[in-house]
């Protein structure tokens, strides 16, 4: 796929922003899950497009959003629900999680080094430090719109750094 296409693709999977978001806030309440909601959702649409012909991006998209939606209620309904045992001795990983932990780290890390400086700076403060997209765009001087773009941006990067890997 030549640059152009990549960056058509790329114009038209970011106008399903809004569309998403209005289609979640029917579901989710809070403002800062859906907004991760639908950056999830963007990058598996992102990454579904690139493998697969697709021939309505909206339906698409929705489709995808349902899905990581109920993942997300799902994981958190698990993770509430998931009582302790007394039987269990440790709760420190094991040594070769530990490796797999800080190799993968060490990898993102990296990763966002080769970012440049204003798109690192989103992403960190987004996805780090869970700042909305209101209070990067106000630290930074930064329309919101501008805010997603860095953090879209910011995924695909990072999902194509790992998919070469």
């Amino acid at each position: 796929m030549d640059d152009h296409a990549r960056f058509s693709e790329a114009l038209e999977i970011d106008g399903q922003r809004r569309p998403l978001m209005r289609f979640l806030s029917r579901h989710v309440r809070d403002e800062s899950v859906r907004e991760d909601l639908v950056q999830e959702s963007l990058v598996r649409l992102l990454l579904f497009s690139r493998r697969h012909a697709v021939q309505n991006i909206s339906a698409a998209a929705r489709t995808i959003a349902w899905n990581v939606m109920r993942d997300h209620f799902r994981r958190r309904r698990r993770v509430e629900a998931e009582p302790l045992s007394d039987g269990q001795s440790s709760d420190a990983p094991l040594p070769d999680q530990m490796l797999l932990h800080k190799q993968r780290l060490q990898q993102f890390v990296q990763l966002l080094e080769e970012m440049p400086p204003l798109r690192r700076e989103v992403f960190i403060r987004r996805r780090l430090h869970g700042q909305t997209h209101a209070e990067i765009a106000e630290a930074l001087d930064l329309t919101p719109d501008a805010v997603e773009k860095h953090i879209v941006r910011g995924m695909r990067q990072l999902c194509e750094a790992i998919d070469q890997r």
